[in-house]
């Protein structure tokens, strides 16, 4: 593990605080665990944006595929497919 020192700004010290006190941890692993969400709702955008594959998602997460989808789903993305992208690719295999 790398050591990285930030200036935080007072709201975020705030929201460290009541992670803490919530959690009953200590204001590092507050932001480990702040910084960890906040990635993988970028990667889940990503993701929902069609801008990387669930397997590089997955990749990016270090989850394998299932868990990486379990997760997408617990935050609200359910995928980067529509339905006509699913009757089209139905439709190609059905030649």
């Amino acid at each position: 593990m790398k050591t990285l020192s930030i200036r935080i700004p007072d709201d975020m010290m705030s929201a460290l605080q009541l992670v803490g006190k919530e959690e009953k941890i200590e204001p590092s692993t507050a932001m480990r665990k702040l910084v960890r969400i906040g990635y993988e709702s970028y990667v889940g955008n990503l993701y929902k944006q069609g801008k990387v594959t669930l397997r590089d998602a997955a990749m990016l997460l270090n989850l394998n595929q299932i868990e990486t989808l379990d997760l997408f789903l617990d935050i609200g993305i359910s995928g980067n497919l529509d339905a006509t992208d699913v009757l089209t690719i139905k439709l190609k295999f059905k030649k």
